[in-house]
């Protein structure tokens, strides 16, 4: 009886000892369950544009997502299943077509890159407008390198740049541009203008160094400058105007010279020229031959006429 009852004590301790592991036991496993259904297999770390951005691009439209494991799958199939995994809608809720890539040289950060792709026919004419909210939806069932699944759904969603508006800036600023740009370059040339000028009226003088090598006050220096160029430039005017006097005495004298008549014919000889001109005078008119001889035939010397005269005796 006493060994019965020793036995039984001993049976009720070692159910009482190994009670608390056991429920220990069942609680950490179904805590472990609990926590594995409730977080995904991994997580959207950031995304380029932003969400929630504003102002994006309407040409060549894409969206960076960089996630929390390695997204490169071997798999083609996979691939084909991830792509689906992406849509894009406008705000009508029409689907915009997409093209997913793969970064082999990001492979680590976990980079994909989501593009609109209009390559294939687009029968709807459907095309990324500006201003205007699209959103991009990332299903649950996207998969990770390791096989793993994203295991909740996403959105990004972003605005569209408005073209008009972004026109009408760049033209205004454009055209601040261009303003600023004359009257800067306006401005130098004046002020380039107004140095050269202020340059060459104390060319030569540094009124503080003379101030300080004469002992005078720089007032002074620069008056006594002042004067002195005026005064040079009263010479300079001065010999102007004389030459400017002398120059037409010259051109007046030249003139009376041109105009001045002549009171009579001269001979060239009083010019200094030995060209000889032969004056002739009117031609005579010749004797009318008679038939009878004369007494002094012509062309014939005085020998010939007197021996004419002798054969006549």
């Amino acid at each position: 009886m006493k060994r019965i009852s020793a036995l039984i004590c001993a049976m009720l301790i070692a159910v009482a000892a190994m009670a608390p592991a056991a429920f220990g036991a069942a609680t950490q496993t179904e805590t472990a369950a609990a926590a594995s259904a409730a977080e995904p297999g991994f997580t959207i770390v950031s995304s380029s544009p932003e969400d929630g951005a504003k102002g994006v691009a309407v040409d060549n439209f894409s969206v960076k997502i960089y996630f929390s494991k390695e997204m490169m799958p071997a798999s083609e199939a996979v691939r084909a299943a991830n792509e689906k995994q992406f849509s894009l809608k406008d705000p009508e809720g029409e689907s915009i077509p997409l093209k997913v890539y793969y970064s082999e040289k990001e492979q680590k950060q976990g980079l994909m890159m989501v593009a609109a792709d209009f390559s294939n026919n687009n029968e709807n004419n459907i095309q990324i407008k500006g201003a205007s909210e699209y959103v991009l939806t990332i299903g649950e069932g996207l998969q990770a390198t390791d096989g793993t699944v994203l295991g909740k759904t996403s959105t990004i969603t972003v605005t569209t740049l408005n073209q008009q508006r972004s026109t009408i800036v760049y033209m205004i600023l454009m055209f601040a541009m261009m303003g600023g740009m004359i009257f800067f370059t306006m401005r130098s040339t004046k002020k380039a203008a107004e140095k050269e000028k202020e340059e060459k009226q104390t060319k030569g003088v540094n009124p503080y160094k003379e101030a300080k090598k004469s002992g005078k006050s720089v007032d002074e220096i620069v008056a006594k400058n002042d004067k002195a160029r005026k005064k040079k430039e009263e010479a300079e005017q001065k010999r102007k105007e004389a030459e400017a006097r002398l120059e037409a005495e010259i051109l007046e004298k030249m003139r009376r010279e041109k105009n001045k008549r002549v009171s009579g014919p001269r001979p060239i000889s009083a010019a200094g020229s030995t060209y000889k001109v032969e004056v002739k005078g009117p031609k005579k008119e010749e004797p009318k031959k008679t038939s009878k001889g004369t007494t002094n035939p012509k062309n014939q010397s005085g020998k010939k006429k007197n021996a004419g005269k002798k054969k006549k005796k």
